[in-house]
């Protein structure tokens, strides 16, 4: 993201006006939080990661903007960006991962977002028995679309406000769509029109082949040791991510010896239902010399991450996050 374009546009610090819900984020473990090199447990709106079909940013000016919800409803309307500020809000934590994301990429970032329910905004207008999904289409003309059901469930909000501030240009000023379990593609930017439809709708990347489910596999990531450790003897930290979107993470665990054995990592409680999961493990080598570290993690329905590697297209990538390293006794 670029700090200067998301100060252009957004980015001003603000709070909710009818705030219902506030997130509960859960105190920081301490033994995790200190390590040198650990991911953020909240990532700024500078470093979290944007990916976009666009070459150039929109630029929105929220005195002419609206946001329009018709289609296959009863009672179609527009609200304001003023109207849009005085509906009820709520606050969430959520992370964000593009289906484009390799294993143990960075194309993944949590943030607190403040906004209001899709289903508030929905049940307004009225949708039809007959609705099948929503058509999210932003004001540079992108479109992407999930189930209506999707919609109306209470984790799915179009929000207004990114770690406090108004969403910065870059994520998508003056709103965005947030919707739970499923890749960044559909969690639409600079968004002007909410369309019930009563079809299977194909939005950009559908029409390529990308997944039309989109619902996050469970990944993991190793942060740190870097590929060089120096060790003069005791322990080494091993530290990461890992994220099954809804689903949550159960354990994480670490393979020294090629998957045959695995050891346990202590987690730290997520910052949301919706967020990933930051964990840490501490080894002590046997010696100077290379080394292969695996990572797995499994998820809150028990289910074990995939070892199978797949690249991203076009249901997004698996497999075990490895780390090779080099043990320099120093």
């Amino acid at each position: 993201a670029s700090p200067v374009a998301g100060a252009k546009i957004g980015g001003v610090p603000q709070s909710a006006r009818r705030l219902i819900g506030r997130a509960a984020i859960p105190p920081a473990d301490p033994a995790i939080d200190t390590l040198a090199g650990i991911t953020a447990r909240i990532t700024s709106n500078e470093d979290h990661y944007t990916v976009d079909t666009t070459l150039v940013k929109p630029r929105v000016d929220v005195a002419t903007w609206k946001l329009e919800i018709g289609g296959n409803v009863d009672r179609p309307y527009a609200l304001t960006y003023e109207e849009l500020l005085d509906l009820e809000a709520v606050e969430d934590v959520r992370t964000l991962e593009c289906i484009s994301n390799p294993v143990g990429g960075e194309l993944i970032g949590t943030a607190v977002w403040t906004g209001v329910r899709m289903k508030e905004l929905l049940e307004k207008a009225g949708p039809r028995a007959n609705s099948y999904d929503v058509a999210l289409t932003s004001v540079d003309g992108y479109v992407d679309s999930f189930p209506v059901a999707k919609a109306l469930e209470p984790g799915t909000i179009v929000a207004y406000l990114m770690n406090g501030m108004t969403v910065p240009q870059d994520h998508g000023y003056p709103v965005r769509v947030l919707v739970p379990d499923i890749y960044g593609m559909k969690n639409v930017k600079w968004l002007r029109e909410i369309r019930v439809e009563a079809f299977d709708f194909k939005g950009y990347w559908q029409k390529q082949g990308w997944n039309d489910k989109a619902v996050v596999h469970t990944n993991t990531r190793i942060d740190l040791p870097g590929r060089q450790i120096r060790w003069s003897g005791g322990d080494v930290p091993v530290a990461g991510i890992a994220f099954a979107g809804a689903r949550g993470i159960r354990t994480v665990e670490l393979s020294f010896d090629g998957g045959r054995t695995w050891q346990a990592a202590t987690l730290e409680d997520p910052a949301g239902p919706l967020a990933w999961r930051r964990w840490a493990y501490r080894f002590t080598p046997t010696g100077p010399g290379p080394l292969t570290l695996w990572a797995r993690a499994t998820d809150g329905k028990g289910d074990v991450e995939t070892p199978v590697q797949r690249e991203p297209y076009p249901d997004g990538s698996t497999g075990y996050h490895v780390l090779t390293a080099s043990v320099i006794r120093v």
